[in-house]
């Protein structure tokens, strides 16, 4: 499991804090705007929950909850790569209604990250796989986009708070796009670190 000392109480309050706001965000959407990516919305929130359980003390994470947990995640990045390949979220599909194109950088950023939180989940299930050699140089790679990730939105972040109008609802999405991105990071280099002590030892 990952390892994660005096935070296992910090990190799991922060993503449940999160996903409220990602649900504030999809009332707020509903109220003051025509046109609204719910799914986008819900997506967000749905990864924040899943982080939250990711980094909740082990006692938290019963097997049952981890094999269905990757279900949900693999389902969910099959969801967004539909979105991706269509250019129009599912739910405007289903009812029939206009409701935008989403940017194709966020969908495929959704899938990634879904599928990253599924593979972290089956590493956290799994010692013999997280040990493999090829499992440890995925590791390497995913921590890397994650850091890329983290700095593309503290960028957006910068630029925000640039602006002579701070678009508050935006600063705190991408302010919890960078927090995940950031948790994210730290469990692939927390994994790589353990991976890597086993084997020394």
């Amino acid at each position: 499991m990952v390892n994660i000392g005096l935070l296992s109480i910090f990190w799991p309050l922060l993503f449940i804090i999160i996903a409220l706001f990602y649900l504030f965000r999809l009332i707020a959407s509903l109220v003051w705007a025509r046109r609204f990516d719910a799914e986008n919305e819900f997506g967000h929130g749905l990864m924040a929950i899943g982080m939250a359980f990711m980094l909740a003390p082990p006692d938290f994470q019963t097997p049952g909850g981890i094999r269905w947990s990757i279900i949900l995640f693999v389902l969910a990045a099959l969801w967004f790569c539909t979105r991706l390949l269509l250019r129009r979220p599912l739910l405007a599909i289903l009812l029939r209604a206009d409701l935008g194109r989403p940017a194709p950088q966020a969908d495929a950023i959704h899938v990634f990250m879904y599928l990253s939180m599924a593979y972290m989940l089956l590493l956290m299930s799994n010692m013999a796989f997280s040990m493999a050699l090829p499992t440890t140089a995925l590791n390497c790679a995913c921590f890397v986009a994650f850091i890329f990730l983290l700095f593309s939105y503290m960028r957006a972040i910068w630029r925000n708070l640039q602006m002579a109008r701070l678009d508050r609802l935006k600063l705190g999405a991408d302010l919890a796009h960078a927090l995940m991105n950031l948790a994210m990071a730290w469990m692939f280099i927390d994994m790589l670190t353990m991976t890597i002590s086993m084997r020394v030892h």
